[in-house]
């Protein structure tokens, strides 16, 4: 079960309207996290009515409740939780929210987090070259 803003979310009609993406977390039994972006929305392409040449544009809606993450590593996992963190009316926003969402909380150097890169050009092991912290440690 989806929530947003402890509230349950059943379907597209308790999305906003205009939502056509929105950024996630999914917290396992044990207690481990996953943070991502999923689209409940998209324009698709329509041949033209007859006699028109112009095609039709629609959104529609995509499935999203029974979507459990596209983390390999959680598929065996029981999930506790599903939280909708942010709805966003454009993919580029959502993918803003969450990187800015991974890098603030560390999510691919901690073993709180099941997230394995970052738009998939940052690792865990990104920082291996790294020669000193800056604190001295």
């Amino acid at each position: 079960m989806w929530t947003y803003n402890d509230k349950p979310v059943n379907g597209h009609e308790d999305l906003l309207p205009g939502c056509t993406d929105f950024v996630y977390m999914i917290t396992y039994e044990d207690g481990r996290k996953y943070i991502g972006k999923k689209a409940v929305r998209a324009m698709r392409k329509y041949p033209p009515l007859k006699g028109k040449k112009r095609a039709r544009r629609k959104l529609k809606d995509l499935p999203f409740m029974n979507y459990i993450g596209s983390c390999e590593e959680a598929k065996d996992l029981v999930i506790s939780s599903k939280e909708i963190l942010y709805q966003c009316g454009a993919r580029k926003a959502a993918t803003y929210l969450e990187m800015a969402l991974l890098v603030y909380h560390d999510a691919i150097f901690s073993d709180e987090y099941l997230n394995e890169n970052i738009s998939g050009t940052f690792y865990r092991n990104s920082l291996d070259g790294l020669l000193e912290y800056p604190n001295g440690t």
